[in-house]
């Protein structure tokens, strides 16, 4: 892994996983477990991103991922990244394929979401996602956040 996957591993670690004063709770649950799990791929973003992301749909399974993470080391931006993940998400329905941007500061409650220092795009599939959301709905999570809910993906 790269540098720059070392430092999003870090900050997922150190921020992602971290539970926050502001809400009592943290940005995902689920992160710390997925590290300490290594049930996490993070790699450079290639030119075609689009078949980069239906190879590592492919790859979930065989080798149990919770979630794969590319981050571009080349300069995109917020526009055609979403761009990018909505056309992803229709060529792979079964996986949510999120964005994340350094111009989203993503804020929330004093708390960033935001890697900030490069753009991401999170893959992970839809079934498990989907009940992850609901056992967050279950405990009361989101509203702790004072959130409706993390619906918005692709």
């Amino acid at each position: 892994m790269a540098d720059e996957g070392k430092n999003i591993e870090k900050w997922i670690g150190q921020v992602v996983a971290k539970k926050h004063k502001a809400s009592g709770a943290t940005i995902c649950p689920f992160a710390k477990k997925t590290l300490e799990d290594r049930k996490i791929q993070i790699t450079v973003a290639k030119e075609d991103v689009l078949s980069q992301i239906s190879h590592c749909c492919s790859l979930f399974n065989i080798f149990h991922l919770d979630i794969v993470i590319l981050y571009f080391d080349r300069k995109i931006t917020e526009k055609k990244l979403s761009q990018l993940c909505r056309q992803a998400h229709k060529q792979n329905p079964l996986f949510a394929v999120m964005f994340d941007h350094p111009d989203n500061n993503g804020l929330h409650k004093g708390v960033s979401f935001s890697y900030g220092k490069a753009p991401l795009i999170m893959i992970q599939g839809m079934a498990k996602l989907k009940q992850a959301q609901k056992k967050l709905k279950e405990s009361g999570y989101y509203e702790k956040w004072d959130i409706d809910s993390f619906d918005q993906f692709y």
